[in-house]
């Protein structure tokens, strides 16, 4: 399998993409998170493209993908979102993603995992208890 998640104590999920990368894997990917019993305490995802090889992208997928996060954010409205990205294609297919306004959760683009850590440490929402 070409991605692994990693759920981070309190309430975070690194999903991290490596190799050959299909749209089939992607859509796995997400459906682990959202069907995954911490979903509905999840505050972050980070979502890390750094070692992909190939990337299988087509506009159907981008739009359906988006699509999808309309029920998951309507679920659990208080994520915040991080991709660590450098390649054109993927920032094009993220850009492309965002335009769709399916989204309204805040999610930026970064070069390296440290700046969407940081980003992630001032944007994300306090949890109650945690």
């Amino acid at each position: 399998m070409p991605f692994r998640l990693t759920w981070e104590p309190p309430h975070g999920v690194y999903r991290e993409y490596f190799g050959d990368v299909s749209i089939d894997q992607r859509k796995q990917s997400f459906d682990l998170i959202c069907g995954d019993s911490r979903f509905d305490d999840l505050r972050y995802s980070i979502t890390d493209y750094l070692a992909v090889q190939r990337y299988e992208i087509s506009p159907t997928s981008t739009a359906e993908n988006a699509a999808f996060h309309l029920a998951a954010l309507a679920t659990n409205p208080r994520i915040v979102i991080a991709a660590v990205a450098t390649r054109p294609d993927i920032l094009a297919t993220i850009r492309e993603f965002i335009a769709y306004g399916f989204t309204s959760a805040p999610y930026e683009v970064f070069d390296t995992l440290e700046a969407a850590r940081a980003w992630l440490a001032q944007a994300r929402e306090p949890v109650a208890g945690a």
